[in-house]
């Protein structure tokens, strides 16, 4: 075989694998995001983590995995592990919104007002993250000790979407601030 043919045969198979691998990460992410819609969190957990255990950093199957497995994890209470994924979604994505805010979530539930204060001004770039930031900024700002500036922040949240009943609760909660 000259060097040229293989060279090229070297490529076709490098082609082929590389279209196995996208194929077995697409059908990865279908059955994890069925599963999250199912309501099989720890399952969907198991999918995501065979994502990442395919996916090039860089992809974004990487991002979306590390995305998704955030969130779940956020949602079940699993805050340490929820903010290891969403930092390596922010590395991936710097200029993402909803990372700053999802950590800054992470951060609250961590108990560390300052570190979340610092992600959600960041999320507040972003408009349709604007109301969401505030409220957790008013969070916070609680769990700071300024029971104040909590008060004011929620009352922000809730001018931006008055029809959204957890910022209406949230300002509320602050009636008294």
């Amino acid at each position: 075989m000259t060097k040229t043919a293989a060279n090229s045969t070297g490529r076709q198979t490098g082609s082929r694998l590389h279209s196995m691998r996208q194929m077995q990460l697409k059908q990865l992410l279908r059955r994890a995001e069925e599963e999250l819609r199912l309501g099989l969190l720890d399952h969907a957990v198991e999918s995501y983590q065979e994502v990442l255990a395919i996916a090039r950093e860089g992809e974004f199957e990487c991002e979306l995995a590390h995305l998704r497995l955030g969130d779940l994890h956020l949602g079940l209470g699993r805050s340490d592990l929820a903010l290891r994924h969403l930092r390596c979604a922010q590395t991936l994505d710097e200029d993402e919104p909803e990372y700053a805010l999802l950590i800054g979530r992470a951060l609250i539930a961590l108990k560390k007002p300052a570190e979340a204060a610092s992600q959600l001004f960041e999320a507040l770039r972003s408009p349709r993250h604007a109301g969401d930031a505030l409220a957790e900024l008013a969070v916070a700002a609680e769990q700071d000790g300024d029971r104040k500036t909590a008060g004011l922040l929620a009352r922000r949240a809730t001018a931006i979407n008055p029809q959204d009943p957890r910022f209406r609760a949230l300002a509320r909660a602050f009636a008294d601030a």
